[in-house]
């Protein structure tokens, strides 16, 4: 029963962040429209909406949760097919900080950002199990890139803090990683459990019964 209290609970919490977004989006365009905010205004805060909303997109898959179902059950789908189509509306503007990309075209450079972290996740170990490697400037170059990548795809706050905790070891252990084989095995271990951390974050599998 205490299982069943706690998924009410987050699929509640879930509900109350979706009806807020949809909301904060519609009440942003109506002033939008109405000249109330100006457009540099908009556009910053459509950003971090958009942004909330890509975050919450995580939280329905960790928790196995479809949209459309929780759209029907709130009585919400109107009001969020409407937003979408003033997202899409939005094209001539960028999501940078002097312009607006759509909801479809932030989508599009999703997977590309995830096979950009992929790529650097794998050659950052890879170049950790080298033999004879010396050059640690290309280690903490890789590390730069990494993390780099992870800020570029949102809702990785707690992926990137780890990474970032993991490189600040090895900044502080310096010339030890390449002559202890302990303690790179153990560097290379701990960002292979925050790689399959990240894949399982994309791609959660079936909670156990």
């Amino acid at each position: 029963m205490t299982e069943d209290y706690n998924n009410l609970d987050i699929e509640s919490k879930i509900e109350s962040e979706l009806f807020a977004l949809v909301k904060s989006i519609t009440n942003l365009n109506n002033k939008y429209e109405k000249g109330i905010v100006n457009q540099n205004f908009f556009k910053k805060a459509l950003k971090t909406t958009m942004i909330n909303l890509l975050k919450l997109n995580f939280t329905l898959k960790e928790n196995k949760l479809q949209l459309p179902d929780l759209l029907n059950r709130m009585e919400l789908t109107q009001d969020y097919n409407s937003v979408i189509n003033i997202i899409n509306r939005i094209s001539s503007l960028n999501l940078s900080d002097n312009s607006l990309i759509t909801k479809n075209e932030i989508f599009l450079e999703l997977p590309g950002i995830t096979s950009e972290i992929t790529t650097s996740f794998i050659t950052l170990m890879d170049a950790l199990t080298l033999e004879g490697l010396i050059k640690n400037d290309l280690i903490f170059n890789l590390f730069e890139e990494l993390t780099y990548n992870l800020g570029k795809f949102p809702g990785l706050d707690d992926i990137l803090h780890r990474v970032k905790s993991v490189q600040t070891y090895a900044l502080n252990h310096g010339d030890r990683i390449f002559s202890d084989p302990k303690l790179k095995e153990k560097l290379i271990d701990d960002l292979y459990q925050i790689f399959k951390e990240f894949q399982n974050k994309l791609n959660p599998k079936p909670k156990a019964k």
